[in-house]
């Protein structure tokens, strides 16, 4: 998978593809070779004859959409002569792209592309190989390690915490921020223990999530919710449980659309003999998963972490599982698109995920022409909270990284800042002052002399001086 691409785009331009003359409503197609293909591109253009053999697993997914949206099976698509033909959301350049990076590589792997706020996918890669399985659907899940902190950062952020609050790593205290960063296990755990289970399951389903594997290897899916799931999952054993990789895509594109969750999808339309397009008796749900301030904040807490593409924002993790193979992922997303990459092997490097993330979004940049655009940065909603570094009386240890941070922090045994200053300043701006002025001017002197003998009233000054209404004192 980490073979480049760069020629892919060029050798795909030479690939003998058939282009359909779709009629009625769907304007914007190109005459061309009129052989029967029932799947066609996103643009049009038929897919690859051996596509359905080549790509099982995803066509299997294709299917059981088409089923499920259209109440259409495969004996109704177009057969050379009549017949239903479905336009799928699969761009042919990105598609090819990814088949062409990942086919190369010595190792098995994943790769899926989905675009916030729409959930289409856009490109779909398993690795299949000769009566091989798919890699990047349910079928095949994998420990997600580091990538699913997302996750239960996403749960502590919905939960009332902040992306400042403290945590212990171990030996050492961290931010939210820096736990996930830094892949920083221990502290990751004990964030997943204070939310629990359900909170963490519920807070993926509605990211994205479709299924996980527990320990043993069964696959729990979440059509119904995470309730009867719940108990097969620990808190802190998040990162061994399995996933699919499409999911981890969607689960990032949902982040990246501002917390928008909108559901995966391969079939764009279906049209029928006559190209007219064929209304969906389901359509594609999508609800707010998340605040779009927690996932502002997610953005940042991703921001910055390597140089995977240059001059443009983007958010991402990586994680490494080793069982019985190993397991390399890198999940990010720019604005316009999320991408997820997984590589197993025995051989594989520990970070041969991010290879592949490069050479698929850097194709899709160029493809489908996007332009950089800046993330709104972080919000900061939430409390900073230190219930999880704070000893048994509330206090924090002086030495820790907490309050080496915030030496005058109460805990940390610093002066409270908000006593001595509202004391204070309260009590004499508003006794003296009060006092005086009420008293002078109603002293009969200052107003009878004044009146009766104008002279005197040079000479008075330094008896009813420095009063409210009074000159000041020489």
């Amino acid at each position: 998978m980490i073979a480049a691409v760069a020629g892919c785009l060029v050798i795909a331009a030479g690939i003998a593809v058939g282009v359909f003359v779709l009629q009625g409503d769907e304007p914007g197609y190109s005459a061309g070779n009129e052989e029967a293909a029932p799947l066609l591109y996103a643009n049009g253009e038929a897919v690859p004859e051996d596509f359905t053999e080549r790509h099982v697993g995803l066509t299997e997914q294709i299917y059981a959409e088409l089923e499920t949206r259209y109440g259409l099976g495969p004996e109704d698509l177009y057969d050379g002569t009549t017949g239903h033909r479905v336009v799928l959301t699969l761009d042919r350049e990105l598609q090819e792209a990814a088949e062409a990076t990942a086919e190369e590589a010595a190792e098995p792997g994943g790769v899926v592309a989905v675009e916030p706020g729409s959930g289409a996918v856009l490109c779909y890669y398993g690795g299949e190989g000769e009566g091989g399985a798919d890699q990047a659907g349910a079928a095949s899940p994998h420990p997600p390690a580091s990538v699913f902190d997302m996750v239960i950062a996403a749960t502590a952020l919905e939960g009332g915490a902040s992306i400042d609050s403290w945590w212990s790593d171990e030996d050492a205290d961290v931010t939210l921020t820096d736990a996930v960063r830094e892949s920083r296990s221990a502290a990751v755990d004990s964030i997943a223990a204070k939310y629990g289970s359900q909170a963490i399951l519920e807070t993926a389903i509605g990211l994205g999530l479709t299924a996980m594997a527990d320990q043993a290897g069964t696959v729990h899916t979440f059509e119904e919710g995470a309730a009867e799931a719940v108990d097969s999952f620990e808190p802190a054993e998040f990162g061994s449980y399995g996933v699919s990789v499409l999911d981890m895509a969607a689960v990032y594109a949902t982040i990246a659309g501002d917390g928008v969750h909108a559901q995966t999808h391969f079939i764009e339309r279906v049209v029928d003999d006559s190209g007219n397009t064929v209304e969906a008796e389901q359509g594609i749900r999508s609800s707010q998963a998340v605040k779009s301030e927690t996932a502002r904040d997610l953005q940042f807490v991703g921001l910055g972490t390597g140089d995977a593409i240059g001059d443009r924002d983007f958010f991402g993790l990586s994680g490494t599982w080793n069982d019985v193979t190993a397991h390399s992922w890198y999940v990010g997303a720019i604005p316009q698109l999320s991408v997820a990459a997984w590589v197993g092997g025995a051989d594989q490097d520990g970070d041969a995920g991010l290879p592949v993330w490069q050479r698929v979004m850097g194709s899709a940049i160029e493809v489908m022409e996007y332009e950089p655009e800046p993330w709104p940065g972080a919000v900061g909603a939430g409390s900073d909270l230190t219930d999880d570094i704070e000893n048994d009386d509330g206090t924090i240890d002086p030495d820790s990284e907490y309050c080496q941070a915030n030496p005058e922090a109460a805990p940390c045994g610093g002066e409270d800042p908000t006593e001595d200053p509202t004391e204070e300043p309260t009590e004499d701006p508003t006794e003296e002052p009060t006092e005086e002025p009420t008293e002078e001017p109603t002293d009969e002197e200052p107003t009878e002399e004044p009146t009766e003998e104008p002279e005197p009233t040079e000479e008075e000054p330094t008896e009813d001086c420095g009063g409210w209404f009074e000159p000041p004192c020489p």
